[in-house]
């Protein structure tokens, strides 16, 4: 099977839509000998910021010296990225090979369940590559909500919950704490547990892990942390202190204020690893925390004028960075190049960005067979701006409005962000193209 032959056929498994539910992938990973049975490590579920945490945790216990698997979604340029072995993504060829483990294994239970969706072929994938690679921890972060979520086959030993909002509502509930007990059902039987989750989310959390009894440490009570003025450094630095450790003057290698709250769930997280048996140095996590760097995030792809991304695509996301991007849209004249999908609460997130000042604003749609149409944006916008059929296009036209003097920010959905960062030529070379486009 070639590379693009194992991408058409999760192009394909992508026709069956998002199905809730573990028996699936119970089913198929049974039929691959439970390789996620044999891994140890941290599950990470979350509305926003579970990706940062995973990365962050990955870097640390990495420069502890262990072989970690890093098993993340979606992509942004390439399938590969999912599944990261020793930091790097999987080969063209261990993906495909991959690919074809699952599929024999599926047509051994495809009559029993059904066929396994997009997201649960992806999901064995990802625990199959960690196990026969040999990774000593995996990190995997959850796709959508928690208690029916594909990724919750597994129990590594450490579950983290970044933080609950509204988002996915249909799938998981019109309410915080809805939502919050969607997302906390990761944590199980004596599992060491952290939380970064707000006032309206942390009773449902603690709720459940006092049930199952797991030891729950809490962002603001057993996790504290501490911003540091950069002194015009124009890193972030903090200070953060759980009931194990206390580390000051820790640089982040991401940027945007809301890594914070992150960096502080993450330095948990490796305390909880030590209670896992896998001690993580207080040197560990400062080099890891001021290495890691996760895509797409508050990032400067450079270029002239330059382009600025982030992959936030959902309302708490977007007031999460709405003093960082005050900050970013005061230096230049910017304009925003926005596409959201329809399954997302796009309204809402045009209505926070209103309040920045932006020279010009460009709506455009990614690929994604989910992504709204720009014209619907620009009725909700209710104010000037362009559109443009193709995110490609629409980068070009923002450019092009920027000027020299200018730049552009480019957020409202991942798959908008992955194309710009293709069209630019930045990140892994994008995937050759597929008969159609997956939906999820």
């Amino acid at each position: 099977m070639t590379y693009r032959d194992a991408l058409a056929s999760l192009a394909a498994s992508s026709q069956r839509g998002m199905r809730l539910g573990l028996a699936s992938t119970r089913a198929l990973c049974a039929a691959l000998d439970n390789p996620q049975e044999r891994l140890r490590g941290v599950l990470v579920a979350g509305t926003n910021g579970k990706g940062s945490v995973a990365a962050m945790v990955a870097q640390v216990a990495a420069s502890a010296g262990y072989r970690v698997a890093l098993l993340t979604k979606p992509h942004l340029t390439s399938y590969r990225e999912r599944i990261r072995l020793g930091g790097d993504p999987i080969s063209e060829l261990g993906f495909s090979q991959l690919v074809d483990q699952v599929l024999a294994a599926s047509s051994r239970v495809d009559a029993a369940v059904g066929g396994p969706t997009h997201h649960e072929l992806l999901t064995a994938m990802g625990f199959l590559a960690a196990r026969d690679w040999g990774a000593q921890l995996t990190v995997c972060e959850v796709g959508l909500g928690g208690r029916l979520d594909a990724t919750n086959i597994w129990d590594g030993g450490v579950a983290v919950v970044t933080s609950v909002g509204l988002d996915h509502q249909a799938q998981l509930g019109d309410t915080i704490p809805a939502i919050a007990a969607e997302k906390a059902a990761i944590i199980k039987p004596g599992d060491l547990a952290v939380s970064g989750v707000g006032a309206e989310a942390l009773p449902v959390v603690r709720e459940r892990a006092h049930s199952v009894g797991a030891r729950l440490w809490q962002l603001g009570d057993q996790v504290r942390v501490e911003e540091i003025p950069d002194g015009g450094r124009g890193r972030l630095r903090l200070n953060v202190a759980t009931e194990r450790r206390s580390l000051t003057l820790l640089t982040l290698g991401v940027a945007g204020q809301f890594q914070l709250s992150n960096a502080g769930v993450a330095v948990a997280v490796a305390d909880c690893l030590g209670d896992l048996g896998f001690p993580i140095p207080d040197a560990a996590i400062r080099e890891g925390l001021a290495s890691v760097r996760w895509a797409g995030r508050m990032e400067s792809l450079g270029g002239a004028p330059p382009v600025f991304v982030d992959a936030a695509h959902n309302p708490p996301a977007v007031a999460a960075i709405l003093e960082d991007l005050r900050v970013l849209v005061r230096r230049h004249p910017t304009v925003l190049l926005f596409g959201s999908m329809g399954d997302h609460d796009h309204r809402s997130m045009l209505e926070l960005l209103a309040a920045l000042d932006f020279a010009a604003v460009v709506l455009t749609q990614s690929r994604s067979t989910r992504a709204v149409a720009p014209g619907q944006l620009l009725r909700e916008w209710g104010r000037p701006a362009e559109v443009v059929a193709t995110s490609e296009l629409g980068l070009e036209r923002a450019r092009q409005l920027a000027g020299s003097q200018g730049q552009v920010l480019a957020l409202g959905s991942i798959y908008l962000v992955g194309e710009v960062m293709a069209a630019l030529g930045v990140g892994l070379a994008p995937d050759p193209e597929v008969p159609f486009q997956p939906q999820w």
